[in-house]
């Protein structure tokens, strides 16, 4: 608070999402005892319960959905003392009047990316200059087509319906121009495209990726999706350095994926992307959700076997976990799985966290443990030995420890640089608090 007090801040300002969504409050309750500031909230949690946040008495300002330029004229009005009225023409803006709130309505997307300035990566390569080491985070579009019913995109396309295309993207010249500005400044190793599907749009993605190669020239990382996805596609990314893909599954329950995820995808689209893939010999991940209402063992006896079939080089296993204004939680409702307290506990935030046991019950976890495990080893074992660990690891302890451990493994052989990093990381972060 010390150091809160020095700086003299104009204004703080929190992106908060569900599973921080409660830390940002406790900083957030700090910092106005500590000084008279004006304290905003963004965020995908703030854009699906604004008016919950702005419950808050540490909270003076919400911005919903898109925040440049909501949070731009926001500063230009708090730096002009404009009176407090004229807010109300401030699109995205939430604030108090008189003792009420007013959520103002939603702009629409913002469809000129390029219009915007690069990401200053330096406010947290200063702050943590370990995260140097991880690979170059950057985004050449926003938004999905799909809406996942888990996924904050399942909220923004209701929010947002109406308000201009979902899916943007920034032109292969603005793209670029910030890896080179990147490689320039920070010496970058690799790349990670962050968008939600980097190969949703198969020709700009040609264009972009001979002048990735001519320019750039560095390995990289990418999510894809297996109804986007062909083998003219998987020779482009080979071709041009692409060492792991993320793949979405999340269950192999063409049941699970349809009724409960809103994903309509077979199975059948599934193997014919990750054939591809082992075509191109490229390397991929695949991402499973534990925890969907209504799943089953059998559901989960599906997802084992369509595992083995295509023999992912490393699994990422995450615990459901619900969020605010999401349809999932609205169906777990319907289903009696939430009650309305559990409701607004989500909406508080007090919910678990998908990297541990999410919001799954707890009279699953102990199963949900042993297939998790199970799909881990599928990764690093023969497929004829599969089956018989399959018995082993019912009386095995500590299934999560070695389902980290063999996660680890494979991790430094397909994404070396991020996990190098968690360890520096951790490392540093363990040094600093030594020290103090």
């Amino acid at each position: 608070m010390n150091a809160l007090r020095e700086a003299r801040p104009d204004i703080v300002a929190f992106s908060a999402y569900t599973g921080n969504y409660q830390w940002c409050l406790s900083w957030a309750r700090r910092i106005k005892e500590a000084c008279d500031v004006p304290v905003v909230f963004g965020g995908i949690h703030t854009t699906a319960v604004p008016e919950k946040v702005l419950e808050n008495d540490c909270v003076d300002y919400v911005i919903r959905g898109e925040g440049e330029y909501a949070f731009y004229e926001l500063l230009e009005h708090l730096d002009n003392k404009r009176p407090a009225e004229e807010l109300k023409k401030n699109d995205n803006l939430g604030f108090k009047l008189d003792g009420q709130i007013i959520i103002n309505p939603l702009r629409s997307y913002i469809q000129d990316l390029d219009a915007l300035p690069f990401p200053d990566k330096e406010l947290f390569f200063h702050a943590e200059p370990v995260l140097r080491y991880n690979p170059y985070l950057i985004m050449s579009s926003r938004g999905c087509p799909y809406g996942c019913s888990y996924c904050c995109n399942n909220l923004l396309h209701e929010l947002y319906r109406g308000k201009g295309s979902f899916v943007r993207r920034r032109s292969v010249a603005h793209v670029m121009a910030e890896l080179v500005e990147a490689q320039m400044k920070y010496r970058i190793r690799s790349v990670c495209f962050a968008d939600d599907i980097f190969v949703m749009h198969p020709s700009w993605l040609e264009d972009f990726m001979s002048l990735y190669r001519a320019r750039i020239g560095l390995p990289f990382y990418c999510n894809i999706h297996p109804m986007a996805f062909n083998e003219k596609i998987a020779h482009l990314l080979k071709d041009n350095g692409c060492c792991l893909v993320f793949l979405g599954v999340q269950s192999g329950s063409e049941r699970v994926r349809k009724e409960v995820f809103l994903r309509n995808e077979t199975n059948d689209h599934i193997i014919k992307a990750v054939a591809c893939l082992k075509k191109m010999r490229i390397p991929f991940d695949v991402d499973n959700i534990f925890g969907a209402p209504g799943e089953t063992e059998e559901d989960l006896k599906q997802s084992y076997e369509l595992y083995r079939s295509i023999r992912p080089n490393m699994m990422q296993s995450f615990w459901l976990t619900y969020y605010p204004g999401t349809h999932i939680v609205a169906l777990a409702q319907e289903r009696g799985l939430l009650s309305q307290d559990d409701v607004e506990n989500i909406k508080e935030g007090k919910i678990g966290f998908t990297h541990d046991t999410g919001c799954v019950e707890k009279s699953c976890i102990a199963l949900y443990k042993k297939y998790e495990l199970l799909f881990e080893l599928m990764t690093v074992l023969p497929g004829r030995l599969v089956p018989l660990t399959e018995k082993l690891i019912s009386f095995l302890p500590f299934k999560k420890f070695f389902s980290m451990l063999v996660f680890t493994f494979t991790g430094f052989i397909y994404f070396r640089d991020w996990i190098l990093n968690k360890f520096r990381y951790a490392f540093f972060s363990y040094k600093d608090l030594k020290i103090k």
